[in-house]
């Protein structure tokens, strides 16, 4: 619009055309700052995303070398005392004058089959039938050790501590039941992992962090400076 256009001259329906006009105007040029923000935004997404990928198919390929690289040292190890007798199938190796660590980590969860179940209800109908009338104590404890958590499972350490006192009732359902709790335990194994550390200034191990979401963001030092000096402007 002109600087030297006069509007007193101009007629109701010259004013709403030049209103139109403008606003189409500003339509245009939200449109146009939208369409260049969500390019910025989509070669932001990609290009991260695409930076991503690649660090992840590394991280994949390296667990791959890493997992059959110790399990091809596990025997030499297991030869020369660097893996316990009783080991579920992880172990860890130091390197003898730097103390760096590499520890193979097994990853499974404790858990009872349907035997465990059968077990429970043979628990209930001996404990209703010989123990809650003659001894409440007893029965609340036993109950307590079989009461399941959240997800619907057994406490491992409870069962182990009612698996303590499996001598103190002949009766052939308690007998059958503790049995079939021993029986009826296992670990589903998930998954094998791999970990890192390096000795720090205090000869601590350190780890090292390979999980993206616990790695701390380093700030640079100029930057650092410059968000002060913003801050004190």
């Amino acid at each position: 619009m002109s600087e030297s256009l006069d509007l007193t001259k101009l007629s109701a329906a010259e004013l709403r055309a030049l209103l139109a006009q403008r606003e189409a105007e500003e339509r245009q040029a939200r449109i146009e700052e939208r369409v260049a923000y969500e390019k910025k935004r989509d070669d932001l997404v990609q290009s991260l995303v695409a930076r991503a990928m690649v660090l992840q198919h590394q991280m994949q390929q390296f667990k791959n070398y890493c997992m059959e690289q110790l399990d091809e040292f596990r025997d030499t190890a297991h030869r020369y005392g660097d893996i316990r007798s009783n080991s579920k199938g992880g172990f860890s190796l130091r390197h003898s004058k730097t103390g760096e660590l590499v520890s193979l980590d097994r990853n499974s969860i404790p858990e009872y089959d349907e035997r465990a179940a059968l077990a429970e209800q043979l628990l209930k109908e001996f404990l209703e039938d010989k123990v809650k009338k003659k001894d409440l104590q007893t029965y609340r404890t036993i109950a307590a050790l079989m009461e399941r958590n959240r997800q619907g499972d057994f406490t491992p350490s409870r069962i182990a501590a009612l698996l303590k006192v499996r001598d103190n009732y002949d009766d052939e359902r308690w007998q059958k039941a503790m049995q079939m709790f021993v029986e009826s335990f296992g670990n589903r194994e998930i998954s094998y992992s791999v970990s890192f550390a390096r000795k720090d200034s205090m000869s601590k191990d350190k780890s090292i962090l390979l999980n993206f979401a616990s790695l701390p963001v380093v700030v640079d030092v100029e930057d650092q400076g410059k968000e002060a000096e913003n801050g004190k402007a």
